[in-house]
């Protein structure tokens, strides 16, 4: 995956179009969330994205601060904020490792530089 390819599913994710994102994702992908646990295939990425945004007030902000690409791992790193009722605001960087395979993301890691404040905000 290029500079390019990478940067532009990072937008996608910023503008919250996660069919484009899930577009570069392998049926297959696992995703390891801190806090929830291992996630298994695109169906279960997919719902996990819907879960978290029907939690917030008005959805995850996803601001893209930068990208970086490697042979076979991207790293996008995000600002991300959040709103729900009763609880702080999310406030939060996390850097998304993904690791790359025929040119979709078979595998993610979620790390989120404030673990306590992310899980409380979501628990």
């Amino acid at each position: 995956m290029d500079q390019t390819k990478a940067k532009t599913i990072g937008e996608a994710m910023a503008d919250g179009r996660w069919s484009d994102v899930l577009a570069h994702v392998s049926l297959s992908v696992t995703a390891h969330v801190p806090a929830v646990g291992t996630l298994k295939g695109v169906d279960g990425l997919a719902t996990f994205l819907l879960e978290t945004e029907a939690k917030t007030d008005d959805g995850e902000h996803f601001e893209l601060i930068d990208t970086l690409v490697g042979e076979r791992y991207v790293a996008l790193y995000f600002h991300i904020t959040a709103e729900r009722s009763g609880r702080p605001p999310l406030n939060n960087l996390t850097l998304h490792l993904a690791r790359i395979e025929d040119d979709h993301i078979a595998e993610i890691w979620f790390h989120n530089f404030d673990g306590p404040a992310v899980a409380e905000f979501w628990a």
